[in-house]
């Protein structure tokens, strides 16, 4: 089968567009979830420099700008692990079952 006639068969289905559409939403939630933690973090530094630079706990020799990283790149990565299992768990399968529906996946 040719691939143009592949992908006809694909924008044709109502199921698959269904499906892609499920998953815009999913990237465009996690993409706003990031933005808005990085430019929350910028925001801090901009803004609140003096609160950043401020010693936490007190008398501590790690600042609140070093637990508001740590906090950024543990969150970054809870985001990527939540979009990799959800991919793995529904996105996948829904695909792959779109895709024998249509007789366009080879097992």
């Amino acid at each position: 089968m040719e691939l143009q006639d592949q992908l006809g068969r694909l924008s044709a289905s109502e199921k698959y567009r269904v499906h892609a559409n499920k998953h815009r939403r999913v990237i465009y939630l996690l993409t706003g979830i990031a933005v808005f933690q990085y430019s929350l973090y910028f925001l801090v530094i901009a803004w609140a420099a003096g609160l950043a630079g401020t010693p936490w706990p007190a008398g501590s020799a790690l600042s609140v700008i070093i637990w508001l990283t740590v906090l950024i790149i543990l969150l970054s990565v809870v985001i990527s692990a939540g979009y990799i299992w959800w991919t793995s768990r529904y996105h996948d399968p829904e695909r792959e079952a779109i895709m024998r529906e249509l007789k366009l996946w080879h097992e």
